[in-house]
This record gives C-alpha cells, structure tokens and sequence, in this order.
C-alpha cells in the first residue's frame, strides 16, 4: 500500500484476472514482449505500454523544474542549490507544469527519478538523496517532490498529452544504514522504515568491487557503493518489494526501469515484471554484448551500454565507425534488438558534449543516428538544449555532479531542440524507423550507413552517417533483400531538398551515391516526404589560428567564453601546414569574446588577447 501521511487518494487499480496473469507468465518464459495490460480505471486512459518506436525522455525530477517551493528545504541540511551534489527543488508540480514542452520535442514517454521516500543524506554527510536512490521507505513518496495525489496529477496529465509514465525503481538495495559487514544499525534508530528494518533482510558482504575478479553470484550479493543489498531470495523481501512497487505501477505508470538490475538475480528480475504487468527494462552497466544480451531474456528491455559507448566513440570523438559494426553484428544474441533502450548520455555518464568538444555538429548527427537506429532511444534532459555538462567529462566512478545540471533553458527554437523535433517527426511517420529490422549497407573508417526495413510490406528508410570533417561521398549498394527498384527517388527526410537515386550496378544490382557533409547523418526513404524540412542555418564560429608550430606541435585556444576557458585550452585541428581551426555554435552571433591561442597549451602568444566576434570567422596571425 503507498502511504502518505497527508492524505491516501482513491486506489486506482488496474484489474489483471488469474487468466491474464497466466497468459503473461506463459508467454513470458517463450519470449520477453508484453501484451497491452488491463485498463486502469483511471479517469484519463493510459497511450498504453512501452513499446518499439517510443522515444523516452529521461528526467532528474529535482533538476528540471521548481513548481512548489514550500517542499524544497526539509529541515536536514540535504537542500543546498548551489551545489550539485544536494537538492536544488524540482518536484513533480514542476514538472507538471513543463509537460507540454516535453510533449513539444514530440517524445511518447518520460522516465522519471525514483519516487520513493528517502534517507535525506548519505552516511557521510557528503550527498543528498536527490536523485532517489537512498531509500528509506518504499511505500511512502519522496516529500520534496511532492504528494501522492501531485504524482497522479502529473501521470494523468501526462497521460492526456499522449505521453507515456516510467517508473524508476530500486529494488536493489535501501540507503547506507549498515556499515561496512555489520550485521545490527548503529544507532538503532538509524534503519530503513518497517518492514525492512530487519538486518536479516540484507546481505553483509561489503562494497562490490567491480574489478572483474567478482562472480555473478558476488555481485549480486554485495553492497553497491555502500548501499545496503537486500536479499530478494528471502520471501517477505520479495513480497514487499513487489507488493509496493506493484501499488505504483497500477497509479498508471506504463514502463519500468529497473536500476542496478546487473547486481539482482536474473530469476528475480522476471517475476518481478510478470507482476508489474508493464514492460521492464534494466540498468546493466556494462560495454560487453554478451554479459548484456541474456538479461533481455529476463526483461522486455534493457539499457544498452555496448551501444553507448560505441557510438559515443564514433560520434564525439570520430573514432573509426567501424566500431558500430562490431556492435551490430551482435544483435543476433539479443531477443529483440528493436526494446534496447539506447542512449547517448544519461544521468551516471558525462555530458555527451563534453567529450566532443562542445561541437553541435556532431550532437545533431549523433542524435539522427539515435533516433534512426535500432532500439528505443533515451534522451537525457538538456540534450535538447545543448547542456555543457560544465566542460567536465570525468567518469570515474560515475559522472554524478556535472551532468546533473539545472535545467536552465525551456527554449522551443533552440537549435538542438528543433532537429529533435524533426528526428521524433520522421520516426513517428515511417514505421521502418519504428520496428524495421536492421541491416548494415556500409562500414568504413569514417562513414557507417543501414537500412531499416519492414520485411512484411517492405517499408524501408536508410541512414547514412559520417564523422569526418571533410567531405565524404561513398556509392553504396542496397541490401539484396530491399524491393527498392531501380529508378527510384529517394529523399533524405533530414533536408528534403537532396534526393539520390537508385543505379543499377553494385554487388546487388542497385546502388545510391551519397555525399556527406561535415559530421552529418542522412536518412533517405522513397515517396513523398511527411513534410517538407530545411535544416536551420548554424551559427557558426570558426577560429583560425595562421602559424606553423613545426612537426610535433599543436595549437590550443583559450578563452572568456564556453567552451573557452582560461584555465585550459580547447585542441585546434590542424587542416594546413600553417593552419590550425576551431569550429564551435554556442557563442550568440553577434557576442565579442576574448581569446588567445598557446603552443602545446603551455605557451602563449606574444601581446595582449584576440577579440572574436559570435557567427563569424576569425583569422588572426599570431607571434609566439
């Protein structure tokens, strides 16, 4: 039962009959897909459960929008907004207020933080429970996001958008109650809330390590970062965690993440979605294919890590993209390629503009190349408005501060948020980037391209990627298995003014050239584009630095405006012998900045600072 000292609002149960449940437990152990659940006798109806071709929004409740300041500050020094590891006063009343421009960026669903009570402080002092992962009291919700009845206004309004409901839940472990290995709290008083207050509940094994000597069976029962592990195999533990999380879950809630799913017994993790009734998808933070893949056998989806940092590779920071097709060619393990939840950043992973040198460029072609892949893609708050992640791309252990940002713009033009609209436009009008199976066309050093195709109808849309700075033109041949005939016109639906054609000729019979601009992602399908679409023009900054360093040197640029700073350089590229450039947008066209470049960032040019101007390029021949 969900509790809430202020008030209980009326049960709103979805009715799932013995005959249902034996139906889903069937299905379940052939494979891990879902049918629709139960209505919920809600007075706003549900989109219904998560499923291939949604676009999810992942958001940090406490970061995104302050909506009632009266629940900001509880009284146990966890509420501090000029520091980033503390409470800042996001609740759901905020968010509430900000659905419509979620709905606006044309996502289906919002994956929220945690929802539970928790211990207001870490152990140490040192961290708020922000981001809702110190549980005190599953049952009961986290009073600075707001009541009960505040989340039920915010599903079912976002319910009435269109807008799909995922619950993050934690059924992993509770706060730091328990040092170390003990075995009894001290003081007694400091414990989780009832019925988990019992030292029997737990393991008491210390810290994971996670050093990749551990067992499967270690890392399921040891302490992640000294939060304290239940023990799911322990009935009373397992009905608990069920029994309350199942309360949620039928307030409407459509989707469910399971966090740490990687350090809970897979067995468990399947009984658990079989009662939930919703499609889950875990958090199994790891980069290998095949320690990844047979999670899904367990659960609808699961976050894929392999694909994150493959493409985070080849997109920000222009490793080969053959790399994607390493990643690919590993989709036969996975039930269903098309429920991984992909990503490009998130909440424990730095900014993905901090590792690609704050170039939109290369964002904008990451995100077609998301949104246009296979899975189900995850944005993470402030994508859309280019967040900076303070220029800090440190992970180690997690990125936990600087990528957790204020939401700071609600901008509906901004650049970034305008191509998203776009990619969330063209994947809701082509089903081929719904659920069309994925096959590659193409894999080289600095180009990747795939088709997508509906084998039933034959409903195909190809996406081109390059990650090089130049240039790249590649004629590519159509997979043997696409009825795209030859003559056929296709359109990239990204800028509706290019078309290519399909030629005779290639390895199939049928072949498309293509040229690829700087950092830029293409995705072609044949007829009628859904709409007619120009990319915006970029405001462009270009800085070049006119001086021959000698073989070994390189230029560095620093500066009074991000991405510049003055306490270290940003690496030009060098594009001639005496030529070394740098590309940024973030600076408003029109906006004076000061600038100097350095040898190696350690030696600065002679005299006093350059002044650039926003939007435009600067030449300037400096003397060291």
């Amino acid at each position: 039962m969900i509790r809430e000292d202020t008030a209980v609002p009326t049960k709103r149960r979805k009715a799932l009959g013995l005959g249902a449940i034996a139906t889903f437990v069937a299905a379940l152990l052939i494979t891990p897909a879902l049918s629709a659940p139960a209505a919920a006798t809600t007075a706003v109806p549900s989109p219904g459960p998560l499923a291939e071709g949604d676009v999810i929004y992942q958001v940090l409740v406490d970061r995104f929008s302050d909506g009632d300041s009266t629940n900001n500050n509880q009284g146990a020094g966890e509420y501090n907004p000029s520091d980033l590891g503390f409470y800042h006063g996001g609740d759901w009343k905020g968010l509430t207020q900000k659905l419509d421009y979620i709905a606006g960026l044309g996502v289906t669903a919002i994956w929220i933080s945690p929802v539970s009570e928790q211990q207001p402080l870490s152990r140490d002092g040192l961290e708020a429970s922000y981001h809702g992962y110190f549980t005190k009291n599953f049952a009961t919700p986290n009073q600075h996001f707001g009541s009960t009845a505040e989340l039920q206004t915010l599903i079912d309004t976002a319910h009435a958008k269109g807008l799909k409901m995922i619950l993050d839940v934690v059924p992993n472990h509770t706060a730091d109650y328990l040092a170390g290995t003990a075995t009894t709290y001290s003081p007694s008083t400091y414990k989780p809330a009832s019925p988990l207050d019992n030292p029997a509940y737990f393991h008491h094994n210390g810290d994971c390590l996670f050093n990749g000597t551990e067992t499967q069976t270690q890392i399921e029962n040891c302490d992640l970062g000294g939060l304290d592990d239940l023990d799911q195999s322990n009935p009373t533990v397992s009905n608990y965690l069920i029994n309350t999380y199942k309360d949620w879950v039928d307030m409407g809630f459509d989707g469910i993440r399971v966090d740490a799913a990687r350090s809970i017994p897979q067995s468990w993790l399947a009984s658990f979605q079989t009662a939930m009734g919703v499609p889950t998808f875990g958090e199994v933070f790891v980069g290998d294919v095949d320690y990844v893949a047979p999670y899904q056998n367990y659960e609808w989806g699961v976050l894929d890590f392999p694909y994150f940092f493959a493409a985070r590779s080849a997109f920000a920071a222009d490793t080969s993209m053959t790399g994607l097709s390493t990643l690919f060619a590993q989709d036969y393990k996975y039930q269903n390629p098309n429920r991984l939840e992909t990503f490009l950043d998130n909440h424990d992973r730095a900014r993905f503009l901090t590792w690609a040198d704050d170039n939109y460029q290369r964002l904008r072609s990451s995100l077609t190349f998301l949104l246009t892949s296979r899975g189900v893609p995850v944005i993470y708050y402030g994508t859309e408005q280019a967040d900076n992640g303070n220029g800090n791309a440190s992970e180690v252990p997690i990125a936990n501060k600087d990528n957790r940002k204020d939401m700071s713009s609600f901008s509906q033009t901004s650049p970034i948020y305008t191509h998203i609209q776009r990619l969330t436009a063209i994947k809701k009008a082509y089903p081929a980037l719904q659920v069309g199976t994925q096959r590659e066309m193409w894999a080289d050093t600095n180009v990747y391209g795939f088709s997508r195709r509906v084998d039933s109808t034959g409903a195909e849309a190809i996406t081109i990627s390059s990650n090089s700075w130049n240039t790249q033109t590649r004629t590519i041949p159509l997979r043997a298995e696409s009825s795209l005939p030859v003559g056929t016109v296709l359109t990239n639906l990204m800028n509706t003014s290019d078309t290519v054609t399909v030629t005779a000729g290639g390895t199939t019979g049928k072949q498309i050239t293509v040229s690829l601009g700087e950092h830029e992602s293409k995705v072609y399908a044949p007829g009628t584009p859904v709409s007619a679409y120009a990319p915006a023009a970029r405001n462009t900054t270009k800085i070049r630095v006119h001086y021959n360093t000698g073989l070994g040197h390189s230029i560095a640029i620093r500066g009074d405006a991000y991405p510049f700073t003055w306490t270290a350089g940003r690496g030009a590229r060098n594009v001639a012998s005496d030529v070394w450039e740098f590309e940024l947008e973030r600076i408003p066209a029109g906006q004076t900045f000061q600038f100097k470049p350095l040898i190696d960032d350690a030696t600065w040019s002679s005299g006093g600072n350059f002044t650039g101007t926003g939007g435009s390029t600067i030449d300037i021949y400096p003397t060291f």
